[in-house]
């Protein structure tokens, strides 16, 4: 099977030598069959990239560029730990866009400080650099970041769960209302410029990772690498193992994720491929949950879907919840 996407991600990889981005677009190249329209995406920091640079990168050829921006407010990327600021991010946008059509930025929201008044003027900042795609996620806590160690001691002031949902409502009705449309809950895009890469992921798709505490779905098999770099390049100059984990999906595993992942599509579950590829019919399963969240305008029955209401899209996690087997 021919490659569609390539997607270089995690971390900074816009720090790496164009050569060092070449000799590895190469050998994947010269390891696969390569879509001749293949979706190729770079994900890069503001301050990382010069005009040359991204020259040198749409040479390679890249076609896509996901500019990690975060915020336009100076302040907030403080709070953030990042390393450039909004005059960086701007100017790097400018850069990319000489040579590129196809750029998407990523926002957050939910930021210590933050207000629904801030995160608006981000959003219509990022508006006028006319993006292809906009990524909007809200700042998750995670275990053992120095966010996680400041909260726990109660000296973090994150806005409340009420101000949050306000946040995520006015990203979709203001990016909505300049032509974007959400084709998945974090992610707007202007027609034809989904990212074929993630769109890949939650459609259940094959896929290989390679590096450093990357992940591969493959034949009904999941693996990740081990995440340390050292570790990973010993194992492959010694030729050992460089798998963490490796698991064979359950059939219940494969029909809790076709429904996780269908209901943050937009487009929602395709009711007639779960029972055709998994024999699970959800209706009939779950018909006492389904019918009464779209008595109440949770869900929405299709022709073929079942999928998330604008009401429905705020509680997603629950709703999930009440449908997985």
């Amino acid at each position: 099977m021919a490659v569609e996407t390539i997607y270089f991600g995690g971390g900074t990889p816009s720090i790496l030598k164009t050569s060092q981005l070449s000799e590895i677009l190469e050998t994947i190249f010269n390891s696969f069959e390569v879509k001749p329209d293949a979706e190729i995406s770079l994900e890069a920091n503001p301050g990382t990239l010069t005009k040359e640079k991204a020259r040198k990168i749409r040479d390679l050829g890249f076609n896509r560029v996901s500019l990690g921006v975060q915020s336009f407010r100076d302040e907030e990327l403080k709070i953030l730990g990042r390393a450039h600021n909004s005059e960086q991010a701007i100017k790097s946008n400018k850069i990319l866009r000489e040579y590129f059509n196809n750029l998407s930025l990523d926002l957050i929201f939910g930021i210590p400080g933050q207000s629904l008044k801030t995160w608006r003027e981000n959003l219509n900042r990022a508006l006028k650099l006319k993006p292809e795609h906009l990524s909007v996620y809200s700042l998750t806590i995670e275990e053992g970041t120095p966010f996680h160690y400041l909260w726990r001691q109660g000296k973090l002031s994150l806005p409340d769960e009420e101000e949050t949902r306000k946040m995520y409502l006015e990203s979709i009705n203001l990016l909505k209302a300049q032509g974007y449309r959400q084709y998945e809950l974090s992610n707007f895009t202007r027609k034809g410029f989904e990212c074929q890469h993630n769109l890949s992921y939650w459609q259940g798709k094959e896929y290989i990772g390679f590096g450093a505490g990357a992940h591969s779905y493959l034949q009904g098999a999941r693996w990740g690498n081990v995440k340390q770099i050292k570790k990973y390049v010993e194992g492959y100059k010694k030729e050992t193992s460089i798998i963490d984990f490796k698991e064979k999906l359950t059939l219940s595993q494969k029909i809790n994720e076709f429904i996780l992942l269908g209901l943050r599509m937009m487009e929602g579950i395709d009711l007639k491929k779960l029972k055709e590829d998994l024999n699970f019919d959800l209706e009939n399963e779950k018909k006492e949950e389904i019918t009464g969240l779209i008595k109440r305008r949770f869900l929405k029955r299709g022709k073929n879907n079942l999928r998330l209401t604008r009401k429905g899209i705020l509680v997603a996690d629950s709703i999930i919840q009440k449908l997985v087997p």
